[in-house]
């Protein structure tokens, strides 16, 4: 599809805000676990007293962050033949035809990541039946993680599928001197790209619980299924979709399922 200059800067300037957007939902999130820490006696975290001073500081974090990525991941997607395909042709002569088009190509996605999230979910379940985890603190409660799943979802997919992923097709179409991604390709990036999602994580997950070996393990092989199947989304429906997807599977998976609880 041909987009020219003026509507690739458009579909930045949209992605660039639903990224600042992303990065202001997760001050609540962000909040209330500095609050759970602070409570659990941690004194090396410090909570702001100004909520405006969070937003305003976050705002510019993601508006700088989010310029950076947008348009270098963009630019990479390019090379590598990915991208936000449907955003585009918001702004493109194929708008009306991409309308009627979208909720159907969408919905095939999104059925099989609430499948997924459920198996996921039932499995995390079991795991933790038979190899219980002592918890350090009290996690946030549902709506914290409502919202977050909102936030993880567009931040992460434009960080890792957008920004990453595509940078790794790229350099292995590079290395390999290619000027079309095979199958092999991106599946490799896919994979390599899901590791590093996962390896993100444990962070998160130090933040609730010691890395113990069934921690560390299931936070990995969950991620890494999770994220190949949202690389898998990024590569054949584009980065809004995948965005839609990663959301519903927070929320299938944090909320509906509430896997902690």
């Amino acid at each position: 599809m041909e987009t020219n200059n003026f509507n690739r800067i458009k579909t930045a300037s949209v992605i660039v805000l639903l990224f600042i957007v992303g990065t202001l939902l997760n001050i609540p999130f962000s909040r209330e676990l500095k609050r759970l820490k602070i409570e659990a006696g941690n004194t090396q975290v410090q909570l702001s007293d100004q909520l405006t001073t969070d937003i305003i500081q976050t705002g510019i974090y993601g508006f700088v962050l989010g310029i950076i990525l947008v348009f270098v991941g963009l630019w990479l997607s390019r090379k590598a033949q990915l991208g936000a395909p449907v955003i585009e042709r918001l702004f493109s002569n194929q708008k009306n035809r991409t309308q009627n088009r979208f909720f159907k190509k969408q919905l095939y996605p999104v059925v099989l990541s609430v499948v997924l999230a459920l198996v996921v979910l039932l499995v995390h379940k079991l795991i933790r039946a038979y190899y219980p985890v002592a918890g350090i603190i009290e996690r946030p409660s549902k709506p914290f993680y409502a919202v977050v799943s909102f936030s993880a979802g567009i931040t992460e997919e434009i960080m890792f599928r957008l920004g990453l992923m595509s940078l790794i097709v790229v350099v292995i179409q590079r290395f390999k001197k290619e000027t079309n991604p095979s199958a092999i390709v991106v599946w490799v990036s896919i994979i390599i790209t899901a590791l590093c999602f996962g390896l993100i994580h444990l962070p998160l997950s130090k933040n609730f619980s010691n890395l113990t070996l069934v921690t560390v393990s299931s936070t990995m092989i969950g991620n890494l299924i999770t994220g190949s199947f949202f690389g898998w989304v990024y590569w054949k429906r584009g980065l809004l979709v995948a965005i839609i997807v990663h959301i519903v599977w927070d929320l299938v998976f944090h909320v509906v399922g509430s896997p902690y609880l």
